[in-house]
């Protein structure tokens, strides 16, 4: 039936993906109308699938070589895709992004049919966890433009939005590291595999680099890992994901005290917060299974119901249940 990996995660982050509307002078957020009808902010599949893909390439430059030039065949303005050549030599496994993400060579003109591959790594948007207020800041090159000796500026708006985000990470494992004629469906070609220890260390790469995930944006870099990860690990094909049922529990207070202190004869003023209830995350749903194994909490993240879940509190935890999962190590 085949082994699955899900990753619901929660992250706290900044403005993390513009649309093209509101014109040159106004950079609006990606935004999703709920059922409520409210608006919330939407972070991109595609864009989280760059910024784990450009990610693991920092963290694992050997393992994950990016494509360039002389793998990938750029057809018109702004359309590329792997050169047919990588599949016709069985190299086309040898990049991750291709064996995880997928792929597509079209057809052309009298050559043989597209070549696919349906990504066996599924990312969803990630999504708010409250609704936008359509906050935003102006900001200008004034200084810029004074020192070249000009005049004025060119002022642009900028929306923003700081806020715990969700997203679903699904691994289709028995998929990774194949291509198989199935899936190619051209008769001149076999199977291409790639050897199963290789495929297991992209996925434990792939996973590390989800729990430790960072996106550069506007000479800006945001950090993406998780406060709250539930992770799932399934043998049987019946898989769940939570991330429609996660919700953020906003009974979170903080109070300002002053304070005043000395040293020696220095007079001390501080502003100091008491932290009342920190953030806490629940999942809608009384029917929770209790196939879902694992839970990874960050800081002051905590989750109810506490006895449907095992508490990780370290990334390393993790990864050593899902190294576990992927050898059929037993507890």
């Amino acid at each position: 039936m085949g082994k699955y990996i899900v990753l619901d995660i929660v992250f706290y982050a900044s403005s993390l993906n513009y649309d093209w509307g509101g014109g040159t002078n106004y950079q609006e957020l990606k935004k999703i109308t709920k059922w409520d009808g409210r608006q919330y902010v939407l972070v991109s599949r595609y864009a989280l699938r760059y910024s784990i893909l450009h990610w693991a390439n920092k963290l694992f430059p050997h393992d994950w070589k990016l494509a360039g030039k002389d793998e990938l065949e750029k057809e018109k303005e702004g359309v590329a895709h792997p050169r047919r050549e990588l599949v016709d030599n069985k190299k086309i496994l040898e990049f991750p992004e291709f064996d995880l993400f997928g792929f597509m060579i079209a057809k052309k003109g009298g050559e043989e049919a597209a070549l696919t591959r349906v990504s066996p790594v599924k990312i969803s948007h990630a999504i708010s966890l409250t609704p936008t207020n359509l906050d935003a800041h102006t900001m200008a090159n004034l200084d810029v433009v004074k020192r070249a000796g000009g005049e004025g500026s060119n002022p642009v708006t900028i929306e923003e939005k700081a806020d715990f985000y969700v997203y679903n990470v699904t691994i289709d494992v028995d998929r990774i590291g194949k291509y198989l004629y199935s899936e190619h469906l051209r008769d001149d070609l076999e199977d291409i595999k790639i050897d199963s220890s290789i495929a297991h260390q992209r996925i434990m790469q792939l996973v590390e680099t989800i729990l430790n995930l960072k996106r550069d944006i506007k000479g800006r870099r945001e950090d993406l890992s998780p406060w709250l990860v539930i992770v799932g690990l399934y043998n049987d094909g019946k898989y769940e994901t939570f991330v429609d049922k996660i919700a953020l529990d906003r009974k979170t207070h903080y109070k300002v005290i002053r304070t005043h202190r000395k040293e020696g004869d220095t007079e001390i003023i501080e502003n100091q917060i008491e932290e009342g209830l920190m953030p806490l995350f629940r999942i809608n749903d009384q029917e929770i299974s209790k196939k879902l194994p694992l839970y990874y909490r960050k800081g002051f993240c905590d989750y109810e119901p506490k006895d449907k879940f095992e508490a990780l509190t370290m990334k390393s935890r993790v990864l050593e249940k899902v190294e576990e999962f992927l050898g059929g190590k037993e507890e």
